[in-house]
Parts: C-alpha cells; structure tokens; sequence
C-alpha cells in the first residue's frame, strides 16, 4: 500500500476538486491552504507526541481534527493517515505519525498558495 508521492499538481487538482465541491474558486483555497497547513502540521507534531506517549484521548481529539481539516481540502492521503490514528486510538502507529508529519512538510514545501 504504496502512497505516491503529492506533486504539486495533484494537489492543486484535488484542490480544485474541493473548490468545485464547496463553490469556491481554486484562488480561495490556495490562499487558505498554507494557513491549513501549518496548522495541521503543528497539530501533527502534538499527534506524534500523544502517540509517544500513549495518550489515547489525546490521539483521538487531535487527529479528528487534522482528518477533518485536510479532507475539506482534498488532501486525502493526510485526511486518511489521520483516520487511522483516529480509528486506532488505543495502540496508535508511531510510524503512520511519522509518515504524515513528512507528507504534510512536503505538502508545506510545494508552495501551493503562491
């Protein structure tokens, strides 16, 4: 189960998809995503330290929202990554934590809003 690497053209087109989705124009979205991301991705550092530390509650709450967050934005790979730490609260996988807080510093990387 090999995820391919986001390109900053599939982002954008799922970007796009999600704009459509809300009526908004893929302008709208670029300039919200960068905020989305930083958020996420200082939740996600939160995330890997809950999981460290085996906070099952902590884990829940912080990754529903970061699946939350992402889906709205068709960043699907996160949104998913994020569901599986949510749907396995009580024996979280430190490597899906690591796994997203990579994929969304590489999302970061890709200078979707400019």
């Amino acid at each position: 189960n090999h995820m391919s690497v986001p390109t900053r053209e599939t982002v954008i087109a799922s970007l796009q998809e999600a704009a459509d989705r809300m009526g908004l124009d893929l302008e709208d979205l670029q300039e919200m995503i960068g905020e989305v991301l930083e958020d996420c991705s200082n939740k996600a550092v939160l995330l890997k330290a809950a999981v460290s530390d085996k906070k099952a509650t902590d884990v829940k709450a912080i990754a529903h929202d970061i699946k939350g967050s992402t889906a709205n934005y068709g960043l699907q790979e996160i949104s998913d990554l994020a569901l599986n730490l949510e749907q396995n609260h009580d024996d979280p996988s430190l490597e899906v934590a690591d796994k997203m807080i990579s994929l969304l510093n590489h999302i970061s990387g890709l200078n979707i809003s400019e």
